[in-house]
């Protein structure tokens, strides 16, 4: 359901919440660490910093940190940031108009799990997921696997 790009920022985010609050570490490291190409997680922690979730600083000792505390980042506010979140929204069937009115053979089944996932993005705060020390795992591939 979530696009790679989206996986990619909540597993760094995860990661870097785990660590401690004004360390600063690189995507390229963070790449090593969570099995993650590091150039692609390069471009998706500088749009993650541009959101005003991660500070960025340059230099030997730069890197990324957390601009706030993992309590106050919502997982929502971390997929906003690097996917149109809109997409939630749309005909899970691709329909231009799929509404009450005029709906699709799944809309009403849709609209109350993109509901419940909606929430449940907009509720969960990233220290519920840096709490999971499994995070570090590696991200299963195409056919599930690791």
């Amino acid at each position: 359901m979530l696009t790679a790009t989206g996986q990619y920022a909540l597993r760094a985010m995860g990661a870097l919440a785990q660590r401690p609050l004004n360390a600063y570490s690189r995507a390229q490291e963070l790449g090593r660490d969570l099995g993650l190409p590091p150039l692609y997680l390069s471009k998706v922690m500088q749009q993650l910093a541009r959101a005003g979730l991660l500070t960025a600083q340059r230099g030997r000792r730069g890197g990324y940190r957390l601009a706030r505390e993992p309590q106050k980042i919502r997982l929502y506010e971390i997929l906003a940031a690097v996917e149109p979140v809109a997409r939630y929204e749309s005909c899970i069937l691709g329909h231009r108009e799929c509404s009450d009115s005029t709906s699709c053979p799944v809309h009403d089944a849709w609209v109350s799990a993109r509901s419940k996932v909606l929430n449940l993005f907009q509720r969960t705060p990233l220290s519920d997921l840096a709490a999971n020390k499994d995070l570090m795992l590696p991200m299963a591939t195409a056919s599930g696997t690791a």
